[in-house]
């Protein structure tokens, strides 16, 4: 085993970090494709470039994007910094269970995702953790040193309690796909933060402390930096209702995992991809537009595609400069910096599959979540807020983190990667902070010139999910298509 850089035992972040895909040198990886040239025949339709598009960023918008303008016709390249594909999906292996590192669940209620799913036959697996019903559902919410277990009709009372958290979702998010219109709404809420509407809620301790330990997992953020505007969108798009939300958010991943997805969409549109190749600086010269690597290599091109986390694009240089609003909003990076890691404990541990347990999100995790349970062990997959807060891989720390939580747990292993340390994303899945819509929502997804926005951050819908980012990238897609005629 390597040792932490603080010399505890474990996996070093900084090693896992660069194994995991964002070093200079490929490695090899869980089903991991590259195409370094193109199909036959393939040849550029404008004039005076290497490609037609150009898309900056290997996660699920820019493979979807990519995938899109080859089937479109034109000569394409994906240029992704890390040395395998997916963004923040990373599909991986834990103790002989394939474990996603970022996204994870996908379902009937998000269409693009599903679609895709439905268009390359994949298979799917359920996860333990959810149903569209609660009745073998047990949660277990530990209110200050006191663990409460709660199951069957004993639930009712958090039922209600995430009824009136998310009670005005509805009527701020009639169509979850359409902010505009509720526009008036959503702004006249747009300043509050998601502690705000629990602290002005009258709940008892245990409703409390469950209500606050599903916000701040769906954020992946404290609350006060959470805009509760932004959480009722969730609430709505998964048909609000808590039963609803579990059947669309966490019960249904990809058997072969998000990468095999990822490769059937490369195989399917067979753009030239180009792994560990950074991008420094993109100009776009009015009829046509220069990317720089960060190598110096340079590449011409009709269109670009960005496909990049909205964190790390203050990072690359844009000439023209790009909409101040933009950079202003990337440099602030929206709130969602959380951690989620697998746990490994010895036995079945509970004869309850589908299992929860629950947490006040000052806690270093505040859900915890049966993933895969058998009478020789159990995988849970844990949630918090704050990677500070925790050493993942410091099994004694996980111990006794967990041990309120389930008592006379014994922990064996841990597993999971730390986004915010990455480079390429400084961050997880994009959560809007209060104020962000009247601020930024105008700016966001705005192309300019050559350059089109497909950054699965932003939009109408699941965006900061797997199938957000499949839709920006097919919508990116259109409009190079349209630009390019």
């Amino acid at each position: 085993m390597a040792e932490h850089e603080d010399g505890a035992k474990g996996v070093s972040r900084r090693n896992f970090l660069r194994g995991a895909g964002v070093g200079a040198v490929a490695v090899a990886g869980v089903g991991v494709m590259t195409h370094a040239t193109a199909a036959t025949g393939d040849s550029c339709k404008t004039a005076g470039c290497d490609y037609d598009v150009v898309v900056i960023g290997g996660g699920f918008a820019g493979v979807t994007a990519a995938r899109d303008s080859r089937k479109n016709g034109y000569k394409t390249l994906l240029l992704e910094a890390r040395n395998r594909l997916g963004g923040r999906t990373f599909t991986s292996e834990f103790d002989g269970h394939k474990v996603e590192m970022g996204g994870t669940w996908i379902h009937q209620a998000q269409p693009f995702v599903w679609a895709e799913k439905e268009r390359y036959g994949l298979e799917l697996q359920e996860t333990p953790v959810s149903s569209a019903a609660l009745t073998n559902e047990e949660y277990v919410v530990k209110v200050g040193n006191t663990t409460h277990k709660l199951a069957g009709e004993q639930l009712l009372p958090l039922l209600a309690a995430f009824d009136a958290f998310y009670s005005e979702a509805r009527q701020v998010w009639d169509r979850p796909y359409d902010a505009q219109h509720t526009w008036k709404e959503i702004i006249q809420r747009d300043k509050r933060t998601a502690k705000q509407r629990l602290d002005e809620l009258k709940l008892d301790p245990v409703q409390r402390v469950a209500v606050d330990s599903f916000v701040s997992a769906t954020s992946h953020a404290p609350l006060d930096q959470t805009s509760y505007v932004d959480m009722l969108r969730w609430w709505a798009l998964a048909g609000w209702n808590l039963q609803g939300f579990n059947d669309a958010v966490v019960r249904y991943k990809l058997k072969d995992g998000t990468i095999g997805l990822i490769n059937k969409m490369i195989e399917d549109g067979k753009p030239q991809v180009r792994l560990s190749t950074p991008v420094k600086k993109i100009e776009d010269k009015g009829d046509h537009t220069v990317i720089t690597t960060q190598s110096g290599e340079k590449i011409v091109a009709a269109s670009v595609i960005i496909a990049l986390p909205m964190n790390v694009l203050p990072n690359v240089e844009f000439s023209p400069a790009l909409d101040p609003a933009l950079i202003e909003a990337g440099k602030q990076k929206h709130s969602g910096a959380g951690i989620k890691f697998y746990i490994k404990a010895k036995g079945g541990f509970t004869k309850m599959a589908k299992i929860n347990a629950m947490a006040e999100s000052s806690y270093p995790v505040s859900l915890v979540m049966a993933h895969y349970v058998s009478d020789d062990h159990t995988l849970f997959v844990a949630f918090g807020n704050d990677p500070s807060k925790i050493d993942i891989y410091d099994t004694q720390a996980v111990q006794a983190i967990l041990e309120p939580l389930f008592p006379g747990i014994q922990v064996e292993g841990t597993y999971g990667y730390e986004w915010t340390l990455d480079p390429y994303s400084l961050g997880t899945y994009a959560t809007y902070k209060p104020e962000w819509f009247e601020k930024y929502y105008a700016h966001f997804q705005k192309d300019r010139g050559r350059i089109l926005f497909g950054q699965g951050d932003h939009g109408e819908g699941w965006r900061g999910s797997i199938d957000g980012a499949i839709g920006a990238g097919t919508r990116a897609a259109l409009r190079a298509k349209e630009l390019l005629g």
